[in-house]
């Protein structure tokens, strides 16, 4: 059975898993190295002392008569740069004898898969130090300079520690905090000094203060230290990167796990889709590797951070891999970008194989996309809000039309009206391609039909005083965009809500939601996050115009319909608070009145 090796390397240690093809791993140890600092033959000194007897110890747990063969090695390590990555590269394959690849990349690769899997992202690690890149499911794309603790490191354990020394010397902090400061650290200014202008590792001493920090969380002025830090992280760092403000941003390292609270303050503060944060990469690596295609990950162009020996006695050199690699992508590039949006291949890819608790952390950050999506359109939202509403003051209606899950969630949010806010249930009209059996039945072409949708409309007694929006994530359903093309060249408002660009159905309507939220999780499933930003949108166009039309007081439905106990309670308490009135007397006076808004105006009398 083949077995694979993974590292994740760091300056002290070293984590290692053995995996197998069957999911099964075997977690073992060592010290840590950087080959900035160590020759290649101390790599290979250090491997068979710590290494080589824990995996033939393994071997013979599992009843090998000889070393454990290894096939593949991944190893992911601090100071493994574009010149270094080889040296480690040799000291493994001399020590290990790999049949197959041995990819050594930087620790931030290993962050980026660790954490972000094969999806698209912005990976970070705040450890004590910082870094981050963006990254698109394989490779890192860019990688932004942290500059180290006196340039940059924002974020870093190092950088917060600094920031906290100096706060405290320079009494910038409440009296109460310095005061527990010096109770738990009895360290003077000039010892201080010494260890950060005259001693090694001034980073790592400056970052053995963050445990102050983490204790004193309920304090606002450390609070708001941690948050500004990573606030200037965010600006300084992963705002450099394209796609900032929508694709997820994981992070990784002991400095995110144990301030996750004031990290994601900080990403909410920026606007920002905060992804997984995860304390170490290896989980992350495992899953990445055991799932991923067997093929060689070669150092493609982007990554610059990651070297791969191939044996020497294959044939395919290094940069015919690459480029058979590039050609191949370029050219699913090509054929993928001809596709509509909603109908291109998903960021994900061998779901089957995943655990339950991943495939709904990707959904739920494929989600996270939706919010910000919408806020970009809200414009044009209002702009049909503010058209359909003079319309329905002169007593005109509202339509919605569409097919599968676009045509439910219109008869959904129609259907929810006449209870939450008293009005007729032919104030606003669901219309579902197939008809009402379609609402829980697949009905086989029937969206197909062009003209469907537009008799439906007539049967309704349609008029100018009516609005109709189409509901279409395709933006190219012939029911929708027949019946919105009909509707608007007989002069009536029509909008529509679409999660393509230029479609014939946006082209139709006089006011075009475009709601461009990206490839679905399950490639072409719009009943994701398309659905979800639809009933987003009817949420908010029904609801805006009930508030424009008067059926809400302050932020209460006093126009609810009283169609079982709850509502009954719920419009009492409305009176009692509004009135000053008991509560018997209260629901005596809503169910004389029937509704809240009657009961009020009564009263008043």
């Amino acid at each position: 059975m083949k077995k694979i090796l993974i590292a994740d390397c760091g300056s002290t240690k070293t984590d290692w898993c053995l995996l197998s093809e069957d999911g099964k791993t075997m977690r073992l140890k060592t010290t840590g190295f950087n080959p900035v600092y160590l020759s290649e033959q101390e790599i290979v000194d250090l491997l068979q002392r710590e290494l080589v007897p824990q995996l033939q110890g393994t071997a013979d747990r599992q009843g090998a008569s000889s070393a454990i063969s290894i096939e593949d090695v991944y190893f992911y390590g601090a100071g493994c740069t574009k010149e270094k990555s080889p040296v480690v590269a040799k000291a493994l394959r001399a020590v290990l004898h790999v049949k197959d690849n041995c990819e050594v990349a930087s620790d931030m690769l290993g962050a980026a898969r660790g954490v972000l899997g094969h999806a698209p992202g912005i990976a970070c690690i705040l450890g004590t130090g910082s870094n981050s890149c963006s990254y698109d499911g394989t490779k890192m794309l860019e990688n932004v300079s942290p500059l180290g603790m006196i340039l940059g490191d924002e974020g870093s354990g190092a950088v917060l520690g600094r920031t906290l020394i100096g706060d405290i010397f320079k009494r910038q902090l409440p009296s109460s905090v310095i005061e527990k400061f010096h109770g738990e650290y009895p360290i003077s200014l000039s010892e201080i000094i010494d260890k950060v202008y005259h001693q090694p590792m001034p980073n790592r001493f400056l970052a053995s203060f963050t445990p102050f920090l983490s204790r004193h969380l309920d304090e606002e002025s450390i609070y708001v230290l941690v948050v500004r830090s990573f606030r200037a992280f965010l600006r300084r760092n992963v705002r450099l990167y394209d796609g900032s403000d929508w694709l997820p941003v994981g992070f990784v390292g002991s400095i995110a796990w144990h301030f996750r609270e004031p990290l994601q303050t900080a990403i909410e503060a920026e606007g920002m889709h905060l992804g997984r944060i995860i304390q170490a990469p290896m989980d992350g690596l495992v899953d990445y590797h055991l799932h991923a295609q067997k093929q060689v990950v070669a150092d493609r162009p982007g990554d610059r951070s990651s070297a791969v020996l191939p044996q020497q006695d294959k044939e395919t050199t290094l940069t015919d891999m690459d480029a058979s690699l590039t050609d191949k992508d370029a050219s699913l590039t090509d054929k993928e970008s001809s596709l509509p949006i909603t109908e291109q291949p998903s960021h994900y890819d061998h779901l089957e194989t995943r655990s339950v608790i991943d495939l709904l952390r990707d959904m739920n950050i494929e989600d996270q996309k939706v919010a910000p999506t919408i806020e970009k359109v809200l414009p044009t939202v209002a702009q049909l809000v503010e058209q359909i509403v003079p319309r329905m003051r002169k007593g005109g209606r509202i339509f919605y039309l569409g097919a599968g899950t676009s045509g439910r969630l219109g008869v959904l949010d129609a259907s929810e009206l006449p209870p939450t806010f008293g009005v007729p249930p032919t104030f606003v009209i669901g219309l579902i391609a197939g008809g009402d059996t379609a609402l829980r039945n697949a009905v086989e072409k029937a969206e197909d039909d062009s003209d469907a949708g537009w008799q439906e409309l007539l049967a309704h007694g349609v008029n100018q005083e009516d609005t109709v929006i189409g509901i279409a994530a395709s933006g190219t359903t012939p029911y929708v965009v027949g019946a919105v093309e009909k509707a608007h060249d007989h002069g009536i408002l029509t909008g529509c809500i679409t999660s393509n660009p230029h479609t014939p159905l946006a082209a139709a309507a006089d006011v075009a939601i475009e709601m461009i939220v990206g490839p679905e999780f399950i490639t072409g499933s719009s009943r994701m996050k398309s659905g979800t930003g639809q009933k987003m949108i009817l949420n908010m166009i029904s609801t805006a115009v009930m508030i424009r039309l008067g059926r809400v007081k302050g932020n209460r439905m006093v126009n609810m319909q009283l169609t079982n106990q709850k509502l009954i309670d719920r419009g009492t308490r409305m009176l009692v608070e509004a009135l000053h009135i008991d509560y018997s007397k209260a629901r005596r006076l809503l169910l004389l009145h029937g509704s809240v808004e009657k009961a009020l105006e009564e009263h008043s009398l």
